[in-house]
């Protein structure tokens, strides 16, 4: 029996798999690689800005702004942050950029908060925080699934 969680999962692994495609990611990419190809991917210039004034932040990790008209887009992170999780939060709102579900123009965040645990979101809200989340994963294993990689971050 299918249930409706179910079929939730369903719409956002599909989802997540046209982002990666999308972006043409590949194992090996470095992580400047993966913003490129979302770049090429989008026709549009990224900027990654590692903000170190997050007082008021609050649970936020990440946001995009993202103006279509000007055919760019930046992502904020806090700068107080490890590197690699820096670079999880800003692939979590590439994730939003690359979703063919997204609302262009409108601010998305990264909070520490789990969309599961938010009962504040709507079901595309939702949808649309899993799907970011799933394609940060799928970045993450592209960058560090290699015994190489790993090894060098050590």
């Amino acid at each position: 029996m299918v249930t409706g969680a179910d079929e939730v999962l369903a719409r956002v692994q599909a989802r997540a798999d046209r982002a990666v495609r999308r972006a043409e990611l590949a194992p090996g990419m470095t992580f400047e690689q993966v913003v490129e190809a979302v770049e090429r991917a989008l026709r549009m210039r990224l900027r990654i800005v590692a903000e170190t004034d997050t007082s008021g932040w609050g649970t936020l990790t990440g946001f995009v702004t993202s103006f279509a008209d000007r055919r760019e887009a930046s992502i904020h992170v806090r700068a107080s942050d490890a590197a690699v999780y820096r670079q999880f939060a800003a692939s979590h709102e590439l994730g939003h950029l690359l979703d063919d579900a997204h609302c262009a123009g409108s601010l998305h965040e990264r909070s520490s908060v789990s969309p599961h645990d938010n009962p504040d979101l709507s079901t595309p809200e939702y949808e649309a925080e899993l799907v970011a989340e799933h394609v940060a994963h799928r970045i993450a294993r592209l960058l560090y699934a290699s015994p190489r990689v790993a090894e060098s971050s050590w």
